[in-house]
């Protein structure tokens, strides 16, 4: 028994052992990678069976948790020890490893506590690393963050420039870059290098990222820079710092505080900086690194600068660079990852390859190029062209192919203006001066006017490019100094010339061409030194300078040469419209033509700029408006503008502009004559509404006093009403008169639109108002009272009308009411259903009502009495007076306004010269009826003023109810069947 009980603690020894002996080596999958786990004082072992190697993740000696590796009651959770960098020197890379789990190895992060150690690993197939970039200090342009984020790569094709050394000042960028997306990406290290050795480094992890986001602080994995982990930073990214006082990219610090206290571990300096470090060579790029494992200050510490830095990709399997010669031609594959197509790096033009070859993985490791696909070369779409990073080099092949794709016969309804618009924009940006470019740029500009207007107007993005399309030609052509240009479209001219050449000013012209349908031709573009000849008969579109340029130019520019440019438009397509697509009746009616005296602001000039214009439209009624297309309005995309601009007069079918200031010039023309006033007529229609209102707010101030002043005349119903509808016509006339011409003013003609609606429809309800008050007395006759009848005449009156002003204000109260010809609602929708549809109803409510009293009026019960002529014709004047009184109370001649909008030119004047007289005079009509005609009114004003007549009241409480007795039928005290004067 005893040998036995000394023999339990072996047993139970050999028990723990087992037990715990199978339980040491615990192992998972968790998010792709394997996890496993090893007791204290244990060894872990990690292995690759397939030829890879190890990779790993993640590793922690301690305890998190309490089910690994039980032990009595010493297995309670601690905090655990990051021991990566450990495991990482023992088994990273490595086929296979084994570490120890134990204190001596790791530390003993809590005493006491029976600990494990856990590893997130996986196999991975590692072949190597490819340069995909190289920025070599003092090498010049481009930036190297421009570089990096650009869409070409560079010195693809020269290998001196690929090596690991500064022999050549030239910088390297691989195409693999810009195909990040297309392979996995393992890893990312960038490497800075001073003859010839690694100085400093940083490796990232570069899954699951794109070409910049690899670069934070939260990837790197591995670096020189010991603390750069686990320092704060204010920069760390490929961008870094960058405004236009500083560029510092590829940037990685820890602090500002002042050039001396600025601290960090890496940087490539683009341009001279605000601080004396960034100056420390004069050619640029510097690239400089950290040469302590801390960092450095940049001013003080004596930072390294380096003669390169490389980046580079990991994958796992690759095919390596190779060079094919296939019938003649030799075809280049870069570094490869495995299952990917490679593109050569010859190409076709721009991205497109000549041929493509795909790396597969050779079962044997490694990868392994498959069979070259040589590819036809394709022509580029517009779209595939948006995306090239245009430069110098490759600008006129750029240029060579929009010229092409947006030639006539390959030309695509469907084209997206606004990567034409991106295209002209940067090839603007690097080919000045180069007439080439200019010239295809003409070519283009000249080819996109065979698309459909739909094209231009699809939504504000076409139009803003349209108008930025514009921009790029203007900046193209004031780039070169002499050239003419002339297609079927579009004509340009620049010349330079000295100011002796100019002393009479100088003009353009596009002639009559022979066949109008043939477009534009060279012999028919011509420039004239006597700008007198700008209306010669042979001209259909010119533009002629003054003398004065000379002056402006020399004072502005103080040069000798003096270069002025002419552009014509064959249509206006590229000017898109936001005024004239909401305005269906009007359209440009010319050419449009351009002039500019290249560096020099020309405008508010004491002799105009004079431009004719020979009409292209057959379908138009005049009302020629001039006008310039300003690129500042719509929030900078441009639309047309008549300020400083006015019609002059029409020469032998020619219509004569001028104006103060340079820019592209047209003719605005109407097709149904509704337009604003700008023909001889409409000035006339003008002057007698601004007259005709004058007169009308003087009465109706009149007739308000008058019926305020004297109460026994606003005692009943009918004055009241009167009343009201007086004030109405007051407010609305008097807002015409100081805001309809306040287009200087966008706000307050935006306000002014707002009231104008509000009192035009305030006006029309007390007009509904006065017909429905009519229909009950003379009509109806016999009624019920209706109840409050005042209170709810004033809602409909004065509140109703509010209620479509708001509903319009607020869906779009800009778009509806802010108009550039007058302070009025712009035709559309808002205006139709908000005031038209309104108005209609009303006015055939009030002319039913108007017949039916007029009916009743003129068939009453006849009296017995036996009349004489004269008292017959004075019966017959006092209903033709109750019957205008009645119509002008009514607002009848509003009717007037839609029986304006004719075809027919005769008629349209006829009811427009109608709707004004009587429209812009009713308050002097209302004053006449209802103040001068009235026996009781002038009695009242007579007894007031001279003290002559009876007394007001005593007047009210005789006469007056006596012919309200006899006369049963008269009309009311303010419409009908008042006595004679």
């Amino acid at each position: 028994m005893r040998k036995g009980g000394l023999n339990c603690p072996r047993s139970w020894l050999l028990f723990y052992v087992l037990i715990f002996g199978v339980q040491s080596q615990e192992e998972e999958i968790v998010d792709g990678y394997n996890v496993k786990r090893t007791c204290e004082r244990n060894t872990m072992h990690l292995s690759c069976d397939d030829g890879g190697t190890l990779d790993i993740e993640s590793a922690l000696y301690g305890r998190t948790m309490r089910q690994p590796c039980p032990h009595s009651s010493r297995d309670r959770p601690c905090n655990g020890v990051d021991g990566l960098e450990i495991v990482r020197a023992a088994c990273q890379d490595e086929h296979a490893c084994s570490v120890n789990a134990r204190n001596d190895v790791f530390g003993d992060p809590c005493v006491g506590v029976y600990k494990y150690l856990e590893v997130s690993y996986r196999c991975v197939r590692r072949k190597g690393w490819i340069l995909v970039f190289k920025g070599v200090s003092g090498a010049g342009g481009p930036h190297l963050y421009d570089l990096w984020i650009g869409n070409t790569s560079l010195n693809e094709l020269n290998d001196s420039v690929r090596a690991l050394d500064a022999n050549v000042k030239a910088h390297f960028k691989s195409p693999l870059i810009e195909r990040w997306s297309e392979f996995q990406v393992r890893q990312v290290k960038i490497r800075f290098y001073k003859n010839g050795e690694e100085m400093a480094f940083i490796d990232f992890s570069g899954e699951s990222t794109d070409k910049e986001s690899w670069f934070a602080k939260e990837r790197v994995r591995e670096s020189s820079f010991e603390n750069i982990k686990r320092e704060n930073t204010n920069y760390f990214s490929i961008k870094g710092h960058s405004d236009s006082d500083v560029r510092r990219q590829f940037f990685t610090n820890k602090n500002y505080g002042g050039c001396g206290n600025d601290y960090g571990w890496t940087v490539v300096v683009s341009q001279d900086g605000n601080c004396s470090w960034e100056r420390k060579q004069t050619d640029y790029p510097l690239i400089m690194y950290s040469t302590k494992p801390n960092g450095v200050l940049w001013q003080s510490d004596d930072p390294g600068i380096a003669d390169f830095m490389a980046i580079f990709l990991e994958f796992t399997d690759t095919c390596q660079h190779e060079v094919v010669l296939i019938n003649g031609v030799t075809y280049t594959f870069e570094t490869s990852p495995s299952e990917f197509l490679a593109h050569s790096l010859e190409l076709c033009s721009f991205e497109t390859p000549l041929a493509v070859r795909m790396c597969n993985v050779d079962p044997r490791g490694g990868g392994v190029w498959g069979e070259v696909m040589v590819q036809p070369c394709s022509t580029y779409t517009i779209s595939d062209l948006a995306k090239v990073d245009i430069t110098e080099e490759n600008a006129e092949e750029v240029a060579m192919q929009l010229s092409t794709l947006t030639s006539e016969e390959n030309m695509d309804n469907e084209i997206n203006i606004d990567d034409v618009a991106l295209i002209l924009d940067g090839l603007t940006g690097v080919g000045a001066g180069n007439e080439m470019i200019t010239g295809l740029t003409v070519n283009v500009v000249s080819n996109i006017q065979y698309a459909d207007d739909d094209v231009f107007t699809a939504d504000n993005n076409s139009m803003s490019a349209a108008s930025s399309i514009v921009k790029s030609l203007e900046t193209q052509i004031g780039s070169v100094s002499n050239f003419k240009g002339v297609e079927n479209n579009l004509a340009v001219q620049t010349k330079q010339y000295p100011p002796e050449a100019l002393q009479n000013g100088i003009g353009f012209a596009s002639l009559e061409p022979e066949n109008a349908e043939s477009g534009l031709q060279e012999d028919n573009i011509e420039t004239f030194e006597d700008v007198e000849d700008f209306l010669m008969d042979m001209i259909e579109t010119s533009i002629a300078l003054p003398p004065e340029i000379v002056e402006l130019s020399q004072d502005q520019t103080g040069s000798n040469q003096i270069q002025v440019s002419f552009i014509v438009y064959q249509t206006s397509k590229l000017f898109a419209s936001n005024r004239l697509m909401s305005n269906k009746d009007r359209a440009i009616g010319s050419r449009v033509i351009s002039a500019t005296v290249e560096k020099v602001t020309v405008e508010g000039l004491n002799e105009p700029i004079r431009a004719a214009y020979l009409p292209v439209l057959e379908d138009v009624s005049g009302n020629p408006e001039c006008v310039f297309w300003d690129f500042e309005l719509e929030n900078g995309q441009g639309d047309w503008s008549n300020e400083s601009c006015y019609f002059n007069k029409t020469s032998d079918g020619r219509i004569v502009c001028f104006c103060d200031h340079l820019t592209n010039f047209a003719v605005i023309m109407d097709y149904s004559g509704q337009a604003g006033p700008t023909t001889t007529f409409q000035d006339a229609l003008t002057y007698i509404s601004i007259i005709g209102c004058v007169i009308s707010i003087v009465c109706l101030v009149i007739t308000i006093i008058t019926f305020t002043y004297f109460r026994h005349l606003r005692g009943k119903r009918p004055q009241r009403i009167l009343v009201n509808l007086c004030f109405s016509l007051l407010f609305l006339y008097t807002t015409f008169v100081i805001g309809i011409e306040l287009t200087s003013c966008p706000n307050c003609c935006i306000v002014v639109a707002i009231l104008l609606h509000y009192f035009v429809l305030t006006t029309l309800f007390w007009m509904l108002v006065e017909a429905v008050n009519m229909y009950l007395k003379f009509v109806l006759v016999f009624y019920d009272e209706v109840r409050f009848f005042m209170l709810k005449s004033v809602l409909v009156g004065w509140v109703l009308p509010i209620i479509p002003v708001t509903i319009i204000a607020v869906l779009d109260y800009e778009d509806t009411y802010s108009n550039d010809e007058y302070c009025f609602m712009k035709p559309g929708y808002p205006l139709y259903f908000g005031l038209l549809v309104i108005s209609a109803i009303i006015l055939v409510i009030n002319f039913a009502i108007y017949v039916q009293i007029i009916r009743r009026l003129t068939c009453r019960r006849r009296v017995t009495k036996i009349k004489t002529d004269k008292e017959k014709m004075n019966e017959l004047a006092v209903r033709v007076q109750n019957a205008i009184a009645i119509m002008m109370l009514l607002g009848l001649t509003w009717i007037f306004g839609f029986f304006a909008i004719d075809s027919s030119e005769a008629v349209r004047d006829l009811f427009q010269l109608l709707f004004c007289v009587c429209n812009s005079l009713q308050g002097f009509f209302i004053f006449l009826l209802f103040c001068v005609r009235r026996k009781d009114v002038r009695n009242s004003w007579a007894y007031s003023c001279c003290g002559i007549g009876e007394k007001p009241g005593i007047f009210m409480t005789t006469t007056s109810r006596q012919r309200y007795a006899t006369e049963k039928t008269t009309v009311s005290g303010n419409s009908v069947n008042q006595s004679k004067a």
